[in-house]
């Protein structure tokens, strides 16, 4: 029923999404966690019905449709800051410190043009 709601090739591609996650849980061995009591095996099954495929598995849905959910955005963990700069590559940080002296001289040695920040 709910099929015929979707589109004339909705049943189908139910269909083969969920011979494909039978399979997959089957070869994995993840059908070993699902508990016996609550119906049929997880093997290739032969129906159309894509609601009863959604109610042989556990949780909210079928398999296909657990994904990772990503919740933060990437890319954007550098949030330049002055005084963050100055305070960690700075040339009152390098002087007080003997390695900081060092980094100093190698830069001096080397010919830089900046020897901090």
């Amino acid at each position: 029923m709910q099929a015929a709601l979707l589109g004339p090739g909705a049943a189908r591609s139910a269909f083969w999404m969920q011979q494909g996650a039978a399979f997959i849980l089957s070869r994995r061995g993840i059908a070993s966690i699902f508990p016996t009591t609550w119906g049929r095996p997880l093997t290739l099954y032969s129906s159309l019905d894509p609601v009863g495929a959604a109610q042989r598995f556990p949780g909210q849905g079928a398999p296909w449709s657990y994904q990772q959910i990503r919740t933060k955005a990437r890319g954007n963990e550098y949030q330049p800051s002055n005084i963050k700069r100055k305070h960690k590559h700075g040339w009152i940080k390098r002087i007080r410190t003997a390695s900081g002296i060092e980094v100093i001289l190698r830069r001096m040695l080397k010919g830089r043009k900046s020897l901090t920040h």
